[in-house]
């Protein structure tokens, strides 16, 4: 393989153009090119080794965020709780030992 030196053409990933275009070698050091400029737009960037850029995943929505972290969380877990009792809730739960209709006080009757 041929030594590379300041000024040759060598093909890379433009960040401006989003093309593969020729560019100039800019900065080497030692042997390896670290900064190139675009022929085409004379951008200067670092050298990409020809690796185009990455498609961006489309953006969810705050509910399909959500919903994916929990079904992520259900099948990351191998082994399911077994779901857990109803607890009682509303008016008749207990607190304290007790019934919430016991708690309250009846009104004097006039």
């Amino acid at each position: 393989m041929a030594v590379i030196r300041l000024g040759d053409t060598i093909d890379d990933h433009c960040t401006r153009c989003h093309l593969p275009t020729d560019h100039s070698v800019v900065a080497l050091i030692g042997e390896e090119v670290k900064k190139v400029r675009c022929r085409t737009c004379n951008h200067e960037h670092d050298f990409r080794h020809g690796k185009g850029g990455q498609k961006k995943k489309p953006k969810l929505s705050p509910y399909e965020e959500v919903l994916a972290s929990i079904t992520a969380g259900r099948l990351s877990d191998p082994s399911p709780k077994p779901p857990e009792a109803a607890k009682p809730s509303g008016p008749t739960a207990r607190r304290h030992g007790r019934p919430l209709s016991h708690r309250t006080r009846s009104l004097p009757q006039r």
